[in-house]
């Protein structure tokens, strides 16, 4: 199987970050790695950003998940169908606007 990372650039709504990162950390992260297919995560608090020739949000949070899977899609799919259920409740303090997801797999490293 293929393996794969999955990483979300997010940020809290205006006042909410404490509560936010919490949910994240606490409860979330735990909850996307019972997904099949997903072998773990790590969140990080943004420390620098720079984007180039867009008006982007300054995100807050970076969560970096590995799949495996010969169909990442599918991973995804099943993440997506748990969110706001109790298995993967959702929080109201995620600012969903400039929300980045992306997958990927490594073709090169040093």
């Amino acid at each position: 199987m293929a393996k794969f990372q999955y990483m979300i650039l997010s940020r809290s709504k205006p006042g909410s970050e404490e509560d936010y990162v919490r949910w994240y950390g606490e409860q979330h992260l735990a909850d996307v790695c019972r997904v099949p297919g997903v072998l773990g995560g790590r969140l990080h608090r943004m420390d620098w950003q720079k984007v180039y020739d867009l008006d982007a949000p300054q995100w807050t949070l970076m969560a970096v998940y590995e799949i495996e899977s010969d169909d990442p899609q599918s991973v995804l799919d099943a993440i997506l169908a748990r969110a706001g259920s109790d298995s993967m409740p959702f929080t109201d303090t995620l600012e969903k606007a400039g929300m980045i997801q992306a997958v990927g797999h490594l073709i090169a490293s040093a």
